[in-house]
């Protein structure tokens, strides 16, 4: 399970790296994975470690303005890493958009149109396991100033492929 949880945190750094590239030289981020454990009814925030399935992290992105001047447009897209579920309602701030593909966001919770077995379509829930990136709109960040999103997942099980019959 080693390599699940390095690839996950992998993963959200290699992406978050790329959405900085496109922000203002000024602003730097910062991704910080810890695992979430459950002490006396309260999550505590611990070093992610090596994960194992129903494992729940929580991803943290810091975005800090260097600069002497505000930075304005500022989005924040923290990636949701493969062999990963995004946890319904832990993003923080709560007015965070989700897309499944990494470039189309859209509010939460997704919805998309299925076809019936009778031609007709019905809008259905997206499941959360089809989440792969958060975004936020920071809008402008002052100089000096920082702002921090965050989203929790949990590590999936691994597929377990069917035994094919003779």
């Amino acid at each position: 399970m080693k390599t699940v949880l390095k690839f996950c945190i992998f993963a959200a750094s290699l992406a978050l790296g790329q959405g900085v590239l496109a922000q203002a030289s000024p602003v730097t981020s910062q991704l910080l994975a810890q695992r979430v454990e459950m002490v006396a009814g309260k999550p505590v925030l611990k070093p992610a470690g090596d994960g194992k399935p129903g494992d729940v992290l929580q991803y943290s992105a810091t975005y800090r303005n260097n600069g002497s001047a505000a930075a304005g447009k500022l989005l924040a897209t923290v990636p949701v890493p493969p062999g990963t579920t995004f946890i319904a309602a832990s993003e923080q701030p709560a007015q965070a958009q989700a897309s499944t593909d990494g470039s189309t966001f859209a509010p939460m919770p997704l919805t998309r149109m299925v076809k019936q077995a009778d031609g007709s379509t019905r809008k259905e829930p997206v499941p959360l396991a089809d989440y792969r990136a958060l975004r936020w709109e920071l809008g402008s960040l002052p100089a000096g100033a920082t702002s921090v999103v965050s989203l929790r997942v949990s590590i999936d099980a691994p597929a377990v492929a069917s035994a094919a019959k003779p």
